[in-house]
This record gives structure tokens, sequence and C-alpha cells, in this order.
């Protein structure tokens, strides 16, 4: 039974291959200094209406991301970037 059960898995991989999601590295992050008060770099992790870019566009790791997030969010309290675009 487990015989059978393995050639049938196989040959369902064979039909359906995996495919895996393309990220997409808009963004180059390697070099840059992540700070609030570089509010020139922060807005190339926003879009055009004003929300936060997620991981799969920016290509960015999960913590260099929190980085990103938590960095921007300060700049807007500081009022060195909008909260909204219009």
């Amino acid at each position: 039974m487990s015989e059978e059960f393995k050639e049938e898995h196989q040959k369902e991989q064979e039909k359906n291959p995996i495919k895996f999601r393309y990220r997409k590295k808009i963004l180059d992050i390697r070099g840059i200094e992540i700070d609030y008060r570089k509010p020139e770099i922060l807005q190339r992790f926003i879009s055009k209406t004003g929300k936060i870019l997620p991981r799969r566009m920016t290509g960015a790791s999960a913590k260099i991301q929190r980085k990103i997030a938590r960095e921007i969010k300060r700049a807007r309290m500081a009022n060195l970037l909008p909260f909204t675009k219009r």
C-alpha cells in the first residue's frame, strides 16, 4: 500500500511542479543607512498613496523591514514625512 502511494505521489508531482513566487527586489537595501532623519531615503519605501511597501516589493529581510517601518513611523511623528499623500 505504501509503495503504491509513493508512486501516485511521484506522478502527481511530475504533473504539477511546485511554482515559487518571484520576489521583486525593487529597492537595493545594501549599503543604505536607514534613519528617520533621512526622509529622502525613507520615501523609497513608501507607495504613491503613502503606505509602507511590503517585503515582497522591497526585497528586505524581516528584520530590515521592521526597522524600515519603525523609522518611517518615527519620521511621520517628527513631521518629516506625511501620513498620507493625495
